[in-house]
């Protein structure tokens, strides 16, 4: 993103002299194609930390040179690249986000978005209708596509998997986790290394296990971590549970399907047993602007994708009271918009 402004800049959009849709509705549109090309056509895979000649760049990408210099200049804009002359390096951020060899790359969620891009094309039949004109986008995807996601969802959970274990209170007694929708099983992995008598379930759609065994095979989880492939809507829950994890499933669902899900969960929880939702969480951010952007464009992505919605602690609150929850409690997280909520039987 571009986070450098000058201070003239600064004055100038604070009054609204530079027009803001100068930005909103061009450059960020255009800076986020750019992105999405650069690491589709393998651009920045030939990038590192040391500067490389753009006619060199370009052939080894199989691409035109003016067409990769565009592309470079636009993440040069960024941030993630620098330039010198006709030469460009990775800049940290760049290496860190884009690099292959980079431990904590989001070239995943990248393509992910560039994927969800096309669908725009449609958004105004969703709006004048109030809701998706065709079946939910899950419903559609390709086995290509249920990578993109699965690996998109991994590069989003490793940046913060450990500070959610951290937010979720469990008794020591508790035995026994399902994780709706985990996919990947990142924070169910998190919870079972910290808590030594867990056990936990990853239930979700047989197009995830793939992914989800890389990561349980990957953090030696075996032990401790299962997947269940089921529908965890339509099938029933395995019951006397402990924890019962929902991230960022609510977002998916409308109100009458997010109340039946509640009562699904409180049924097959222990008496003291938690209900933990993870999601963006309308407000949470107070008049945080990017909080705002956050929780009202993935309101606006969740209608068009799946017929879905953001909710607030209050929304959460009436259907999972209605379900039997007393008791609940949010805590923020780091990235704005996001929240826990914790629902206590």
């Amino acid at each position: 993103m571009i986070y450098k402004f000058s201070l003239i800049e600064k004055i100038l959009l604070s009054n609204d002299i530079i027009p803001h849709p100068f930005t909103d509705v061009s450059s960020s549109v255009g800076l986020g194609f750019a992105l999405g090309s650069a690491v589709k056509l393998k651009i920045v895979d030939q990038l590192s930390m040391d500067y490389k000649d753009i006619g060199n760049i370009a052939k080894a990408a199989k691409v035109s040179e003016v067409g990769a210099e565009l592309i470079l200049d636009c993440l040069d804009a960024l941030g993630y690249v620098q330039k010198n002359g006709n030469q460009y390096a990775f800049t940290k951020r760049g290496f860190k986000n884009l690099s292959a060899n980079s431990p904590h790359n989001f070239r995943y969620f990248i393509l992910f978005c560039d994927y969800l891009y096309k669908g725009y094309l449609s958004l105004d039949e969703t709006i004048r209708l109030g809701k998706r004109a065709k079946s939910s986008m899950l419903e559609e995807m390709t086995d290509y596509e249920w990578e993109l996601f699965s690996r998109a969802m991994i590069d989003i959970s490793s940046t913060n998997y450990k500070e959610v274990a951290g937010k979720i209170p469990l008794a020591k007694s508790a035995s026994k986790l399902l994780d709706l929708g985990g996919s990947h099983g990142l924070y169910s992995i998190e919870l079972c290394k910290r808590n030594a008598n867990l056990k936990a379930t990853i239930v979700d759609l047989p197009p995830v296990k793939k992914y989800a065994d890389e990561c349980i095979a990957k953090y030696n989880a075996g032990n401790n971590v299962s997947f269940l492939p089921a529908d965890f809507i339509k099938d029933e829950l395995p019951q006397n549970n402990d924890v019962i994890l929902a991230f960022n499933i609510i977002h998916g669902l409308n109100p009458s399907e997010n109340e039946a899900l509640a009562q699904k969960v409180y049924k097959s929880l222990n008496n003291g047993g938690i209900y933990v939702i993870l999601d963006q969480i309308k407000g949470i951010g107070g008049k945080s602007q990017m909080s705002k952007a956050t929780t009202s464009y993935m309101a606006l992505n969740l209608l068009h994708q799946a017929g879905g919605k953001t909710y607030s602690k209050s929304e959460v609150d009436t259907f999972t009271q209605k379900a039997g929850f007393k008791e609940t409690v949010l805590k923020k997280l780091n990235a704005p918009g996001f929240g826990v909520i914790i629902c206590t039987k």
